[in-house]
């Protein structure tokens, strides 16, 4: 069972555990991109790295879509090899462009990826920083990120080994479908007081569906 409310003027889903949660995205993602090739020859779908997806993109991959007219990308990446444990780009082939969703096409997230937007949904995570993408609120590329005209920024931060690229707000905005996907009361919280945070950045640019579990 879910439950319908609002934080910060978002959309916010609740559900009892992570899996309901997971299962209940990856239909919304779905739902959105039928819609977009409805419409268009192709669609984008923006993805984050990290754990929390991970449920996600399993149910994902094996649901049939004609994934030969998606096209994959990431909202962030680190610097590193594709076959890096820490590449996002390794973590989104092993767990969905697999099974049912082997046909999709990875887009490398680097200057340009503007071709491929708008995206027809856009899933952001967010750290118990704030953070969202990788516009971490110690990286000297934080405000660069939030009011720049590039497509990517280049970050760097203390809280990370790995130097990354992330989209930037401008980029991300331009989705059809912005979904925040999180878990556990810390996260919760913040979003109910998230003025002070880089993610309020994004929840006052548009109205943005929450996905969230404890």
């Amino acid at each position: 069972m879910t439950m319908q409310g609002t934080l910060s003027g978002a959309g916010l889903r609740e559900f009892a555990t992570r899996q309901e949660a997971a299962l209940n995205l990856a239909q919304r993602i779905k739902q959105a991109l039928l819609s977009e090739l409805e419409q268009n020859d192709r669609a984008t779908l923006v993805l984050s790295g990290g754990s929390s997806p991970v449920e996600c993109f399993r149910i994902l991959s094996t649901i049939g879509l004609p994934w030969h007219r998606i096209d994959v990308t990431l909202s962030d990446e680190r610097n590193v090899p594709a076959d890096h444990a820490a590449s996002n780009e390794k973590l989104l082939r092993e767990n969905l462009i697999r099974s049912k969703a082997s046909g999709a096409t990875f887009a490398p997230l680097q200057e340009g990826i503007g071709r491929l937007l708008p995206s027809a949904c856009s899933l952001i995570g967010m750290g118990e920083d704030g953070h969202f993408a990788s516009l971490f609120p110690d990286s000297p590329e934080l405000v660069t990120g939030l009011t720049g005209d590039t497509d990517v920024v280049s970050v760097t931060t203390p809280s990370s080994p790995y130097s990354r690229t992330s989209m930037t707000l401008r980029s991300i905005t331009k989705t059809r479908a912005p979904c925040l996907l999180v878990f556990g009361e810390t996260k919760r919280a913040l979003l109910k007081n998230p003025q002070a945070y880089a993610i309020n950045h994004l929840l006052e640019a548009m109205p943005v569906e929450i996905f969230w579990a404890p």
